[in-house]
C-alpha cells in the first residue's frame, strides 16, 4: 500500500496546523507521522485511542490531563479495519487566545473525510504502482513492434493519435481498413481506409458494426481476446455481408477485466493471410491502447482525489466559520464565468478551477476566534490572517497535480498597486490567475454577509470593484 501521497500531505498539514497526524496499522505500528515530538503520556494516549478505534471501529476522542485532545478514526478496506488515522495537539504556540485544536465534531468531520479518501483510492493507488510493470509485458513480435513503437510511446489517446496508430498498423499488416470500435467510448472510435475499399463499402461504420456483432460469443479464440475470419465466404454469419470475400481480424481492447471495445483490420486481398506475428502485434497494441485508457481514467481519478482532499479541508474551514460557508464555491463559479468571458483555453480553465476552489485552504490553520471575530482585528490577528495564502501553498505543494495552480493560491491577496501580501507584487508581476481570483474573492466578500457587516447588493459590489480597478484590482 503506497501512501506516500498522504504522508507528504499530512506532514505538510502538521507543519501549518496545530495538529499532529499519525497513521497506524491495526497492530499499532506507526506507518507515518507528522514528525512532531510528543510526550510519553500523549504517545501512550494515542496508542490507547488507536486500540479503541480498532476495537469499536468508530471515531474515538480522549483528553489527556485536561489539556491535550486526542482523536482517531478507522480506515476500512473491504469492510475491515486496516489502519487508524489519529490526531493530537502538536504543541504549536498560538499568537492569540483560543483553543489549540478544534472541537471534537469538527475533527471527526476532517478525519472522516481523510480516512474516506484513503479507503476510496487504495485500489487506484495500487493500480498506479503496477502500470510500469505491465508496460514491459506486452509485445511478442519485436520486428513488427519496432515499426510502430514511436506511436505507442507518444500516445496520449486522442482521436488524432489513434488514427495515426491505425495508419501505421494498416501499413504493417497489408490491410485496407483499420478501426477502433468502442461503443461506450465513441469519442475514441477511429476508422481508416486505404486503396479501393471505398468503392467496395459504401457505409464503412455500419459494416464494421456488423462485423463485431456477428462474432460468436462462444468462439474459442475469444479466450485469447481475438477473432479471425480468413475467408468470409466460408464463415457462417459473414458470407452475406459483402459480395466479395474478405478477411477480418478483431482483437479485444481490454485491461484488468474492463472491456472497452475492438481493434481490427479488414482486407479484400485473400492472397495474403494474417500472420501469427501480425495477430500478436494487434493483440499487444490493443492491450496497450486499453492500458492508455485505463491510465487516463486512473489519472482523472487521481486528479479528482487530489481535489477532494482539498475540498475536505475547505469543508472543515467553512464548518468553523458560518459567514464564509459556500465562499470557495462562489469564488470558483465567478472565476469560471470570467474564464469563459476571457476565452481561456481548457488547460488554463483547469488550472484556474483548482486554484479558485482551494484559494483559502490555508485558513485551516487559522483559529476560530480570529475567523469569527465581529470586531476589527488586532495587528497580531491580521498577521495571522495574512499568513493563510502561504499556509495554503505549503499544504498543497506536495501534490504535483496542483503545481500550476499554486501561484493563484499564494498570490490572490496581492494588490495591483503593490500594497498586498505576501510578496508585495504589483501590476502584471501578480500571476494572471491570482488577479482573476482576487476580483472574484473581493466581489464575494462585498456581496456576502460577514461577522462585521451585512452584504451589499450585487450592483453595489460591482461599482466598488470598478472603483478600485487599477489600485487594488486589475
Amino acid at each position: 500500500m503506497d501512501l506516500q501521497l498522504f504522508k507528504n500531505f499530512l506532514v505538510s498539514l502538521s507543519q501549518v496546523f496545530p495538529v499532529n497526524f499519525d497513521f497506524r496499522d491495526i497492530k499499532g505500528s506507526v506507518l507515518f507521522s507528522g514528525n512532531k515530538k510528543v510526550s510519553l503520556p500523549i504517545l501512550r494516549g494515542l496508542e490507547r485511542v488507536a486500540g479503541q478505534v480498532t476495537r469499536k471501529e468508530s471515531f474515538q476522542y480522549l483528553r489527556i490531563e485536561d489539556k491535550c485532545d486526542l482523536f482517531g478514526v478507522p480506515v476500512l478496506n473491504s469492510g475491515r479495519v486496516v489502519g487508524v488515522l489519529t490526531a493530537c495537539d502538536n504543541g504549536v504556540e498560538q499568537d492569540v487566545p483560543g483553543p489549540k485544536i478544534y472541537p471534537a465534531h469538527h475533527m471527526e468531520q476532517l478525519l472522516t473525510h481523510l480516512a474516506g479518501l484513503i479507503e476510496d483510492k487504495l485500489s487506484s493507488m495500487d493500480e498506479s504502482e503496477k502500470l510500469a510493470e505491465e508496460l514491459a509485458k506486452s509485445f511478442e513480435d519485436l520486428n513488427l513492434y519496432a515499426r510502430i513503437t514511436p506511436q505507442i510511446k507518444t500516445l496520449r489517446f486522442s482521436p488524432a493519435k489513434l488514427e495515426e496508430l491505425n495508419k501505421d498498423l494498416l501499413e504493417s499488416m497489408r490491410a485496407q481498413m483499420g478501426f477502433a470500435f468502442m461503443p461506450d467510448r465513441p469519442e475514441y472510435n477511429s476508422l481508416i481506409t486505404v486503396g479501393e475499399i471505398d468503392g467496395k463499402i459504401t457505409q464503412s461504420s455500419a459494416f464494421i458494426e456488423a462485423l463485431i456483432n456477428a462474432i460468436p460469443p462462444d468462439a474459442p479464440s475469444l479466450v485469447d481476446n481475438y477473432f479471425i475470419v480468413n475467408n468470409s465466404s466460408q464463415m457462417p454469419g459473414y458470407q452475406k455481408m459483402h459480395a466479395e470475400p474478405f478477411r477480418f481480424l478483431g482483437v479485444r481492447i481490454r485491461h484488468g477485466g474492463k472491456f472497452y471495445g475492438w481493434l481490427g483490420m479488414v482486407s479484400f486481398n485473400l492472397k495474403e493471410i494474417f500472420r501469427q506475428g501480425e495477430m500478436s502485434l494487434l493483440i499487444s497494441v490493443a492491450e496497450q491502447v486499453a492500458l492508455v485508457i485505463s491510465n487516463s481514467d486512473l489519472y482523472r481519478d487521481l486528479e479528482s482525489f487530489v481535489i477532494n482532499v482539498g475540498k475536505s479541508l475547505v469543508f472543515a474551514i467553512e464548518a468553523k466559520d458560518a459567514y464564509t460557508r459556500g465562499h470557495s464555491e462562489r469564488v470558483n463559479r465567478y472565476c469560471m464565468l470570467m474564464a469563459k468571458h476571457l476565452d481561456l483555453d481548457e488547460d488554463q480553465q483547469k488550472v484556474l478551477n483548482w486554484a479558485s476552489i482551494l484559494h483559502d485552504v490555508g485558513k485551516i490553520g487559522t483559529p476560530e476566534s480570529v475567523l469569527n471575530k465581529p470586531d476589527k482585528l488586532t495587528d497580531a490577528e491580521y498577521e495571522i490572517i495574512k499568513a493563510h495564502p502561504l499556509k495554503g501553498y505549503n499544504i498543497l505543494r506536495p501534490l504535483d497535480q496542483l503545481a500550476d495552480s499554486l501561484p493563484g493560491i499564494l498570490y490572490h491577496h496581492e494588490r495591483y498597486d503593490g500594497g498586498g501580501y505576501p510578496r508585495g507584487f504589483k501590476g502584471e508581476e501578480i500571476p494572471f490567475h491570482a488577479r482573476i481570483i482576487a476580483i472574484a474573492d473581493t466581489f464575494d466578500a462585498i456581496s456576502s454577509n460577514r461577522a462585521y457587516r451585512s452584504a451589499k447588493p450585487g450592483k453595489a459590489a460591482l461599482k466598488i470593484i470598478k472603483e478600485v480597478a487599477g489600485s487594488q484590482l486589475d
